[in-house]
């Protein structure tokens, strides 16, 4: 992977005609916080966007429930993406995945019984999202994660060898979904074609996690596909930016040079 900043240049080209911006919220605008609450996006960070919008496509894709992302960014007439793609909202669309509310009350029952089994582990944060759910780990104390994991997967077993869910992972958490294969990247092919059926606009993919490889790898042949990382890591991403500073800058530069190339 290449270090993105200095590099707008590069494909300065294929920008011209215009682009998508498809973000990422935690890890990618916003720190990642110990507790999801406390992810605020910065009122400078929402200027930018607003500044963005003015000028490009934009779609916020986060595992995140979509009204709780939208509340998040607060950003008029853009496209929401929560939940990994099983619902998405913007202007004049709407999807919401079948299997996903088919899948509502098998989460909602893991949901409570992890909350029950594991509520004598400090730091384990059960958070039910609807259509898909995340158990956080980040501040569980580390002699305490073996046994936290066992019970995790002692309520969740059963669940999984049915078909009725499916499990992945991130930075310290296990998200539960529905079985269907739906993730990220489908979910940013399904909104490119949306914005843009005659493929005339570059689309740009932002993220930090596990989860965000989908999309990289979905849009390898297509794109600029970018990974939050402190350091250089095996991904599907071409690029990437040390933390969520850089993405800022980018973000901005790429603002100025919009700027510059009208004027």
């Amino acid at each position: 992977m290449k270090h993105l900043i200095g590099q707008l240049k590069v494909f300065g080209k294929s920008l011209r005609a215009g682009a998508i911006l498809l973000l990422d919220y935690d890890g990618t605008l916003v720190p990642i916080a110990e507790k999801p609450e406390l992810a605020i996006l910065p009122t400078d960070m929402r200027a930018l966007l607003n500044s963005l919008a003015k000028r490009f496509r934009i779609a916020i894709i986060s595992g995140r429930s979509l009204d709780e992302v939208k509340n998040l960014v607060g950003v008029r007439e853009i496209y929401y993406v929560g939940n990994h793609g099983f619902e998405i909202d913007g202007p004049g669309t709407r999807l919401l995945r079948s299997e996903a509310k088919r899948a509502r009350p098998s989460i909602a029952k893991i949901c409570a019984r992890l909350r029950e089994s594991l509520g004598a582990i400090s730091g384990a944060i059960v958070e039910d999202k609807g259509l898909t759910a995340s158990i956080h780990y980040r501040q569980v104390a580390r002699k305490e994660l073996r046994r936290m994991k066992n019970i995790f997967e002692k309520v969740v077993k059963p669940y999984v060898n049915s078909g009725r869910i499916r499990l992945t992972r991130g930075k310290k958490v296990f998200e539960i979904r529905p079985s269907t294969v739906w993730d990220k990247g489908k979910a940013a092919l399904w909104i490119i074609d949306v914005i843009d059926p005659k493929k005339k606009l570059t689309p740009v993919y932002i993220g930090d996690d596990r989860t965000d490889e989908d999309a990289f790898l979905a849009l390898k042949d297509r794109g600029i596909t970018v990974l939050v990382s402190k350091r250089p890591r095996k991904s599907n991403a071409k690029f990437f930016l040390k933390n969520v500073a850089e993405v800022k800058k980018f973000l901005s530069d790429l603002v100025a040079k919009q700027d510059l190339a009208g004027a």
